[in-house]
């Protein structure tokens, strides 16, 4: 750098005011150091996940598979009914609701299930295939389509305690 006569001064005021300004800096920073030497990305608390290859024989194993006395399970609650409003609807077995089918929705049982439904009422029985999802209700056990509620004779009570019986599973 080049310097003219009468300006040493103004060269060394600025070499101090650049020492003052980077104590000045150092002093601000130092506040916002921490006790800790070991950087935060080795503080992490959680564990990395450690990959491995997972064998034929492990996927097996997990699968869940039904147990055959599902087939003879007997369940009691309160059967509703639906109709009209999802006429030529998509159900959630991806099939078009017809109301007037024998057709049912259950909360778990598999789509093609078959279900002998016995009202405790009147005692008239009637057997639905599941095809969809439903009786969303606590204490409702199934949803009947309004053809199945005909059956069953139970359209103007809208709520009737029943007894399902499963006939066949569908896998």
């Amino acid at each position: 750098m080049e310097q003219r006569p009468g300006n040493e001064r103004t060269a060394i005021m600025t070499g101090r005011a650049r020492t003052a300004c980077t104590l000045a800096a150092m002093v601000v920073l130092s506040a916002f150091a921490t006790d800790n030497a070991t950087p935060a990305s080795a503080r992490a608390t959680d564990p990395v996940p450690v990959m491995h290859e997972v064998t034929t024989s492990e996927i097996v194993n997990t699968v869940t598979v039904p147990r055959r006395t599902v087939l003879t399970r007997i369940k009691s609650g309160l059967a509703s009914w639906y109709g009209e409003m999802w006429q030529g609807r998509r159900t959630a077995s991806g099939r078009i609701f017809d109301m007037n089918e024998m057709t049912a929705a259950h909360k778990t049982l598999p789509f093609g299930s078959k279900v002998k439904v016995t009202d405790l009422r009147n005692h008239r029985s009637v057997v639905v295939t599941i095809t969809d999802r439903g009786a969303l209700f606590p204490g409702r056990v199934i949803d009947l389509s309004l053809g199945a509620a005909r059956q069953l004779r139970m359209v103007n009570s809208g709520l009737d305690p029943v007894k399902l019986e499963l006939l066949t599973y569908q896998n």
